[in-house]
């Protein structure tokens, strides 16, 4: 499957910078998949070792971490490998699992011979919370090769990359997007298309696996099966990674997102966690727990603001958690939540649905979501999502029902300085006479084509 993060493999192979690189992202996104296929298509000789499966590979890495130890070690150890310099990658996947290979990148990025690309599922650095809550924290993790290394981030797919996987023609693709990014409306026939394939995206999710089964066999029940396989492998990663009471309060975490996001003002409450139980007791609780699942990549975090205007003051006690892949959210829901977005059936609460997957799709354009709310007073308000776009403030609000008002994007604009109103629905692109931009909801997946041209340098 073609994924856009391989042009920036590309990238770093011919302007590498005297740096390792490392692509982290939570499990079964495509990590392993893509780098192989990169190595196989661009190097004369891969050595690839897996040290979640390999355990016996790290003992490479328990001695001096100079470049020549290593590779005489692993030329040892991997007799049937060749190891030749300068035209060798050398493909460390699940480097988590060990560290003193991760302090090496320093010494193979000084070196320069040997290409270094390692893969990190993010659970390292959520285990963390696990030494803490262990009081094994007295030694020092193994030195993080800072400055040696480039970091990329990799989420499961986009909606632009699962219309190339079910092969949906690239040249029409690209007409839709010069639509959407000169705010030109769509044709009828391209709004139904488009419309079906985000709702499919919705049920099916990201998950290159989930995808794939869905491509070769045309059914929903096959994805959903992967799906399945997929929520109990995080659970069991939180499992493997706790102890046995920090695993279940975690699981706990995790489980109720579906309840949180379906509750009325969607923000993460803890005190729904324990019934009964005060907010502040539950949040000392199971604050580093719900830390787990955003550093395990999980959940997207959407923190509160104290004002839609820039620069942006963060509410760290209020924020909301949506899951990564709406995918894995639908799911979770059940065989309703599926049916209801196949039959665009709005006695269901979409709003959960609709709204994770705006916030997917805004957190996979490389933005940070934000929103505000306000309960009282003259400002009193409620705004789904707040960006900074390109030096802009953008509210971004999400309608999944037919109707079209919106008090407070209405009157956000009398209260505060904001550049810009949008509103993704079940519509045409079109400005509206009190300026709010309207939009599509699979748009959210091409928001980047709505930025502005602005003066000055790129930043």
């Amino acid at each position: 499957m073609e994924r856009k993060i391989a042009n920036d493999l590309l990238s770093w192979k011919n302007d590498k910078k005297g740096k390792c690189l490392t692509i982290q992202g939570q499990r079964q996104v495509g990590k392993t998949y893509i780098i192989k296929q990169f190595a196989n298509e661009n190097y004369e000789h891969v050595v690839y070792i897996d040290f979640s499966k390999m355990q016996r590979m790290k003992e490479a890495f328990n001695g001096d971490l100079t470049v020549d130890t290593i590779i005489r070690n692993l030329s040892l150890m991997m007799e049937n490998t060749e190891i030749v310099a300068n035209s060798t990658l050398i493909f460390l996947d699940e480097i988590q699992d060990c560290p003193r290979a991760r302090t090496s990148l320093k010494s193979f990025a000084e070196d320069g011979r040997y290409d270094v690309i390692a893969s990190d599922s993010l659970i390292s650095a959520s285990n963390q919370i696990t030494r803490r809550s262990n009081k094994e924290s007295t030694d020092l993790p193994p030195l993080t090769p800072m400055g040696y290394e480039r970091v990329l981030t990799m989420r499961s797919m986009d909606f632009e990359e699962y219309l190339w996987a079910i092969g949906f023609p690239k040249n029409i693709l690209e007409e839709i997007k010069l639509k959407i990014s000169s705010r030109t409306p769509l044709e009828q026939v391209e709004l139904d298309v488009m419309h079906k394939h985000f709702r499919d995206f919705m049920i099916v999710g990201g998950m290159p696996e989930s995808v794939k089964r869905f491509i070769e066999e045309g059914k929903y029940s096959s994805s959903r099966d992967v799906l399945d396989i997929i929520i109990g492998d995080i659970v069991n990663d939180i499992n493997r990674y706790n102890d046995p009471v920090n695993a279940r309060k975690t699981c706990r975490c995790f489980e109720s997102i579906p309840e949180q996001l379906s509750s009325n003002n969607k923000k993460f409450q803890y005190s729904l966690l324990d019934r009964g139980t005060g907010s502040r007791a539950s949040s000392a609780k199971y604050f580093e727990n719900l830390l787990w699942i955003e550093g395990a990549g999980y959940g997207n975090f959407c923190y509160a603001i104290e004002s839609p205007e820039l620069p942006f003051k963060r509410i760290d006690n209020s924020f909301k958690v949506y899951m990564s892949d709406t995918g894995i959210l639908t799911r979770m829901m059940g065989n309703s939540a599926a049916m209801a977005i196949f039959n665009d059936d709005m006695r269901f609460n979409m709003g959960a649905l609709m709204e994770n997957a705006v916030a997917e799709c805004i957190t996979k354009c490389g933005y940070k979501p934000r929103f505000y709310r306000k309960s009282s007073g003259p400002n009193q308000m409620e705004l789904d999502f707040v960006l900074d776009m390109k030096g802009e403030s953008a509210v971004v609000e999400v309608k999944s029902g037919k109707t079209r008002s919106s008090p407070s994007i209405s009157k956000v604009n009398k209260m505060f300085h904001v550049d810009r109103r949008i509103m993704f629905e079940n519509g045409n692109i079109h400005m509206d006479d009190d300026e709010v931009e309207h939009y599509p909801l699979f748009v959210a997946a091409f928001i980047d084509l709505l930025e502005n041209e602005r003066d000055g340098p790129e930043f």
